[in-house]
């Protein structure tokens, strides 16, 4: 397929210029998109907010740090740079990062010259220097040959999964067939990939009514133990097949899980919902159900994305009942689990 990623390059400006352009005309040679500020004439805010859905439409943020720490936002105390960088980084953007590894020996003009500059920069370049995908450079000739390699090993090891598809029915190169464009929701199939499971409980705590149109389940939820520290839940999975494993373009295109439900119940009870992969958990949460028919969660899950690639390999949803403080029964159907907007 014909997939080209796009590259958003950022720094300080007229300290790089030169070292920037080398950057886009290296992403063009490597058959990418480059993007970044040369695509405005607009300056300070205005720029950095028309800069904003740029970053965020990109693939990848590729930044260059040398001996300037930049133009100074008024709000914010922050360079439009430090902004940037970290804009591309609240919103997951895989980071390729070029630091110079000795700023006060770069000649005058390319350098801070005042405490307070100097501070903003050792504190911005430590910052960066926290990122797993930083190259040192010294000198222009280093930071040059770095920058291809660095670009495609990137993209080797951590493929995105945005990008831009020129797609062409007529085009032999990019089978039309092999594109998925999103859906506007994703179900996630119940039926045949539920799992009970018990901790120091009962089984009947939770029992699955098989004659029920829907997932329908009795609930006798007791009363907590007075063994503090036993560790006591039921709950059931949610097993993800080949077509739901992968989550990780919804959620990064804000999707939310929602769960719709119906609950009979005779008192107040709460239900946890657990989102696990294969080796880690991304989401634990105790949500209140309310007593009543057709009933919706709805949870957005792009907040807890720490690494996009953990949302590749979801395993499994539990929902998990936990002893409480007056026993507790009655009837839960679930009526459907679905990823949408």
């Amino acid at each position: 397929m014909n997939k080209k990623y796009q590259i958003f390059v950022s720094s300080t400006y007229n300290d790089l210029k030169y070292e920037r352009q080398v950057a886009i005309d290296t992403i063009m040679k490597l058959r990418q998109i480059p993007a970044g500020m040369e695509l405005f004439s607009a300056t300070g805010e205005n720029q950095f907010e028309m800069i904003k859905p740029v970053i965020y439409e990109s693939d990848y943020y590729l930044l260059i740090v040398a001996g300037k720490y930049g133009t100074i936002c008024e709000d914010t105390g922050l360079s439009y740079t430090e902004m940037e960088y970290d804009f591309a980084v609240q919103n997951h953007k895989r980071v390729i990062a070029f630091v110079n590894d000795d700023p006060d020996n770069l000649p005058f003009s390319d350098r801070e010259v005042t405490d307070k500059m100097r501070r903003k920069l050792k504190k911005f370049r430590k910052k960066v220097m926290t990122n797993k995908m930083v190259k040192m450079w010294h000198d222009k000739e280093e930071l040059f040959q770095s920058i291809p390699i660095s670009i495609s090993t990137v993209i080797e090891m951590y493929p995105s999964n945005t990008c831009w598809i020129h797609v062409d029915e007529n085009d032999i190169y990019t089978p039309i067939g092999n594109y998925v464009a999103l859906k506007e929701w994703l179900q996630i199939e119940m039926k045949d990939n539920v799992e009970l499971y018990y901790n120091n409980l009962e089984k009947s705590v939770l029992q699955l009514k098989k004659e029920a149109t829907g997932l329908c389940l009795a609930i006798d939820v007791p009363k907590k133990s007075a063994e503090p520290y036993l560790d006591e839940f039921a709950g059931f999975s949610i097993r993800m097949t080949s077509e739901t494993r992968d989550w990780v373009r919804y959620v990064l295109n804000e999707y939310h899980l929602l769960i719709d439900y119906s609950l009979k119940a005779d008192e107040k009870i709460s239900m946890w919902i657990e989102i696990k992969g294969y080796s880690i958990e991304m989401y634990k949460q105790a949500f209140p159900l309310e007593s009543g028919e057709k009933k919706r969660i709805s949870i957005s899950l792009k907040d807890f994305m720490e690494d996009a690639d953990d949302w590749k390999k979801i395993k499994e949803i539990c929902l998990v009942f936990r002893p409480v403080e007056k026993r507790t029964t009655g009837m839960l159907e679930m009526h459907g689990v679905k990823l949408g907007r």
